[in-house]
């Protein structure tokens, strides 16, 4: 019932009020101490993303992505307000991921001229959690991702299911949604679904 009274919108810098009212309002009330992130993890290298904790400075960085289109995803509303949301990015994109893979020696397996949408995280408002907003969400990624030519969709979910944070998305909703594990790196796995099918 709430899927069907949900609409999804692609950021876009006109969009970023309503981002940010999410972020500053909506996303850490029932944690604070998370509320410094701004989804800036994935286009920080993994050092500066741990030492950044700059409240001001962060929001102002998120701003300054958004305007230029450089940080991508999309928006959940109901009834004009929004209740959750995607950060997802041409996988190249992502800093974080990119460092990462470097530094543990992980080599994707196909071409350079393939292209590749990664899902970097999703967040949830309180109210609005485990009630298939995330898999709307990711519902809209796949279908936007194959029209736009792209041959996979990859996430990266932690592969402890009991941790209590689990913004990169859960193993499970994945595989529900057609994704297949491609790697497992002990502490993520990769996830990958082949767009062929959709496009």
């Amino acid at each position: 019932m709430i899927e069907q009274e949900v609409v999804i919108r692609r950021l876009e810098p006109k969009l970023c009020e309503d981002w940010l009212y999410f972020f500053d309002n909506i996303a850490f009330q029932d944690h604070q101490d998370w509320a410094f992130c701004y989804c800036l993890e994935g286009h920080l290298d993994p050092k500066t993303q741990e030492e950044w904790t700059d409240v001001k400075e962060r929001r102002e960085k998120a701003v300054e992505l958004i305007q230029a289109g450089e940080m991508q995803g999309y928006l959940a509303y109901r009834a004009d307000k929004v209740i959750g949301w995607c950060n997802v990015n041409e996988r190249k994109n992502y800093q974080y991921l990119t460092e990462m893979f470097r530094k543990i020696g992980y080599q994707t397996d196909e071409a350079e001229d393939i292209r590749v949408k990664a899902v970097f995280c999703f967040l949830i408002a309180p109210d609005y959690r485990g009630k298939g907003i995330a898999q709307s969400l990711l519902k809209r990624v796949c279908e936007d991702a194959a029209q736009e030519g792209y041959a996979y969709v990859e996430a990266y979910p932690f592969a402890d299911d009991q941790l209590e944070f689990q913004y990169h998305g859960t193993s499970g909703m994945y595989e529900r949604n057609g994704f297949k594990e491609a790697a497992d790196l002990q502490y993520v796995k990769v996830m990958r679904k082949d767009l062929e099918s959709l496009s």
